[in-house]
């Protein structure tokens, strides 16, 4: 889905037919729920968010570093990388990863699932629609649908 679709569903969703919202705000929605979506997803260890690379003692954690799939003789401490075993110069090692941010919205959002796109839509729907709202009580029933749209979706199941 591009983000240009995301961001024509989110407005006809929030009815913003005066333009409320710039596309740079229609973004760091999408952004928030894409970091919130993938933060999920993460934790029930979707395998789509693995990446691997190679760390040598001293080097930075990796771009968009979320947490380690398995052990590895590795400790990370301030963003950076300290191999705890003298055997090891270098470590082949598994992570998750969050997507990389929205920049643009010519490009495709970062998902190629069509389902957990539309969860990102209605996050980001239910962020742009909560913005302007001073009740925060709503940012609790926001996390509560996510949890319960991804947790849908994992076990192939719907409510209703």
């Amino acid at each position: 889905m591009k983000v240009t679709d995301a961001i024509a569903r989110i407005k006809s969703s929030i009815h913003d037919i005066s333009n409320e919202y710039t596309d740079a705000q229609y973004i760091d929605f999408l952004n928030t729920a894409v970091q919130q979506v993938s933060s999920l997803l993460i934790a029930a260890r979707w395998p789509a968010f693995i990446k691997e690379t190679t760390v040598r003692d001293g080097d930075s954690l990796p771009k968009n570093y979320m947490c380690c799939v398995g052990t590895y003789p590795l400790r990370m401490t301030d963003g950076t990388v300290k191999i705890i075993d003298d055997d090891y110069e270098t470590v082949p090692f598994r992570y998750f990863a969050t997507p990389d941010l929205i920049d643009d919205t010519t490009i495709d959002l970062p998902f190629t699932h069509s389902g957990i796109n539309d969860v990102v839509v209605m996050a980001a729907t239910l962020l742009a629609g909560n913005d302007n709202e001073m009740d925060i009580t709503q940012d609790t029933s926001i996390m509560q649908a996510l949890q319960q749209a991804i947790a849908s979706g994992i076990s192939g199941t719907t409510s209703g």
